[in-house]
C-alpha cells in the first residue's frame, strides 16, 4: 500500500475506534440506570491507594481511583476508563501489526477483536478488570512486535513495563507473553531476536513491579485469595481423568471463537482467490501457535487443578491472539471486496452492540433498572439500623455508596470482619446471595462457628423503574463477636 493509502486507512482507521467509544460513553450516561455489578465494585473497592484491595489484582482499581480523584465517583470517570481502556487495545494491536503490515491488514486484524463476543459486549455491559486484562495484552503484543522488529532496548523495556503491568490485571494474562515467547521460539525470524541479553530485561523489570504488590498479596492470602471458590476446585484425593472444567473448556473456546470463526468462513468462502505474492509474514503463525500454546495450558491447569468450571471471560488470551492470528492469515487469501465486507461486518456488529446495550438496559428483570435512590428508606426503617455499618454484596454495596456515599459499607470479603466486628452489623442479602447469614459471616471474614446475637431480620423490595417488578432483598441486623 502506498505512504498516502497507508495514512488514509491509518487515518480512517483511528476515527472509527475513537468515534465508536466516544458514543459508548454518551450511550451509557444516556441511558443511566443502576450500576452493573463490576462498577459497583469499585465504588466499595477504591477507598484510597493500596498495594491491594481483595481477590482482583489492582492495576483497575488504581486507575479508577485517579479518574474518581478527577471527575468524583460518577458514572462519569467509570464509563471513561472503561471505554478508553477499549479505545487503546484496538489503537495498541492496530499499532504491533502496522510495525509489520500494511495498515489495511493491520486494521483488519485489530477489528477482528470486535467478533469476540467478550470483548465486543460483555466489556461494555458488565466487566472491568478483564478490559484491563486485554489492554494490557495489546500492550504486551505490541511491545513484542515492536522488539521482534528492531531488538532496540527502548522495546525491550516497553515489553518489561507491559508484562509488569499485565501481572497487575488478572492471573490469566501471563497466558500472553508465555504464549508468544513459546510461539517465536518455533519461527525462525523470531528465534534470533529472543535469544538475546538484552530480553533479560524484561522478567527483570516485570519483577520489580510486581514486588511489592504480590508482598502484599502473600501476607493477605486470606483476601488475595478469597474469590478461588469460583473455581469449584475437587477435594476428592482420587483425581479425575476428565473434571467438570475440563469437558466445559471446549465449550468455552467455541462460544468465544465462533462468530470470529463465522465471519472467516463466510469471506473466504464468497471471496477468496491465490494467496497474494507477498504474504503477511510471520505474524498469523505466531498468533495462531501462541493461541494453541494458551489452550494447552488452559487444558493443563484446568486438569491439575482438577476445576469443577471455567467460563468463557478466563479464555480470553486465547481469543485475544486467535481471533486476529485467524484474519491475519485470511487477508492474503481474499480479494477487496472481501475485505470491505469483513470492515462492513465489524460496523453492524457495533451498531448491533449498541441496540442491544439498549435493550439491557430496559429489558424485563434487567439489574440497571432496578432503583435503588428509595434504599436508604428502606434501611432507615428498620429499628436500631441508623448509622449501623452494612455488609452487602458488590452489586447492592455499590449502589448503596452512590446512594448514600457517607455510610460506612464493605462487601463480603475477609477485611469486612476486621473493619465491623465487635458491635452491630447489617447484613444484606440480595435473593440468595449470600444463601443464609451464616455463608455470610463467612465470607465477611468471621471464624467458623461464629453466633452473632441477632437483633432484627426480615425483608424488603426495591423496584424496577420500568416494570412492575421488583427485587427482594433480606437483611439481618445482628451484633457480632470480635475477632482476632
Amino acid at each position: 500500500m502506498s505512504g498516502t493509502g497507508g495514512r488514509t486507512a491509518t487515518a480512517i482507521f483511528l476515527f472509527a475506534i475513537s468515534a465508536y467509544f466516544a458514543v459508548q460513553v454518551v450511550l451509557r450516561l444516556t441511558l443511566g440506570g443502576a450500576f452493573e455489578t463490576d462498577e459497583a465494585e469499585m465504588l466499595v473497592m477504591t477507598p484510597g491507594f493500596q498495594l491491594g484491595y481483595g481477590p482482583q489484582l489492582p492495576l483497575y482499581n488504581w486507575l479508577q481511583l485517579g479518574l474518581f480523584e478527577l471527575l468524583g465517583r460518577s458514572l462519569l470517570a467509570l464509563s471513561l476508563l472503561k471505554n478508553g481502556l477499549l479505545w487503546l487495545t484496538y489503537l495498541l494491536v492496530f499499532l504491533g501489526f502496522r510495525l509489520w503490515l500494511p495498515a489495511g491488514v493491520a486494521a483488519l486484524g485489530a477489528l477482528s477483536l470486535l467478533f469476540v463476543p467478550d470483548i465486543a459486549w460483555e466489556a461494555q455491559r458488565a466487566t472491568t478488570h478483564s478490559n484491563m486484562l486485554i489492554s494490557v495484552s495489546a500492550a504486551t503484543l505490541a511491545a513484542f512486535l515492536w522488539a521482534m522488529r528492531g531488538g532496540s532496548w527502548p522495546a525491550w523495556v516497553a515489553l518489561g513495563i507491559a508484562v509488569g503491568l499485565g501481572g497487575l490485571s488478572k492471573y490469566n494474562f501471563f497466558l500472553v507473553p508465555v504464549g508468544l515467547l513459546t510461539a517465536a521460539l518455533t519461527l525462525a525470524p523470531f528465534r534470533a531476536r529472543i535469544l538475546t541479553r538484552r530480553a533479560l530485561v524484561v522478567p527483570a523489570i516485570a519483577a520489580a513491579i510486581l514486588a511489592a504488590p504480590y508482598g502484599w498479596m502473600v501476607q493477605n492470602r486470606d483476601l488475595a485469595f478469597s474469590s478461588v471458590g469460583k473455581l469449584r476446585l475437587e477435594t476428592d484425593s482420587a483425581r479425575a481423568v476428565l473434571p467438570d472444567g475440563l469437558a466445559m473448556l471446549p465449550g468455552g473456546m467455541l462460544s468465544l471463537l465462533a462468530l470470529p470463526l463465522l465471519v472467516a468462513a463466510v469471506a473466504w468462502a464468497f471471496g477468496r482467490r491465490r494467496a497474494e505474492p507477498d504474504p503477511v509474514g510471520p505474524l498469523p503463525a505466531l498468533l495462531l501457535r501462541a493461541g494453541a500454546v494458551v489452550a494447552v495450558l488452559m487444558a493443563l491447569g484446568v486438569w491439575l487443578a482438577q476445576a469443577g468450571t471455567v467460563t468463557a471471560r478466563w479464555l480470553l488470551p486465547l481469543a485475544f491472539l486467535a481471533a486476529p492470528g485467524l484474519f491475519l492469515a485470511l487477508a492474503p487469501r481474499i480479494g477487496p471486496v472481501a475485505r470491505r465486507g469483513i470492515f462492513a461486518a465489524a460496523a453492524v456488529f457495533a451498531v448491533l452492540v449498541c441496540a442491544g446495550l439498549t435493550y439491557d438496559r430496559f429489558k424485563e428483570g434487567a439489574r440497571r433498572d432496578v432503583d435503588f435512590t428509595g434504599l436508604p428508606a428502606r434501611l432507615a426503617g428498620i429499628e436500631g439500623a441508623e448509622g449501623v455499618p452494612v455488609i452487602a454484596e458488590f452489586y447492592t454495596a455499590g449502589n448503596l455508596a452512590a446512594a448514600e456515599p457517607d455510610r460506612r459499607i464493605a462487601p463480603y470479603l475477609p477485611f469486612a470482619a476486621h473493619r465491623f466486628a465487635g458491635g452491630p452489623v447489617l447484613f444484606l442479602m440480595r435473593e440468595t446471595v449470600p444463601r443464609d447469614l451464616a455463608a455470610g459471616l463467612a465470607q465477611a471474614g468471621w471464624p467458623p462457628g461464629t453466633e452473632p446475637e441477632v437483633l432484627e431480620e426480615g425483608g424488603f423490595t426495591l423496584p424496577y423503574r420500568r416494570s412492575g417488578a421488583e427485587m427482594p432483598f433480606r437483611y439481618v441486623l445482628a451484633r457480632t463477636p470480635a475477632v482476632p
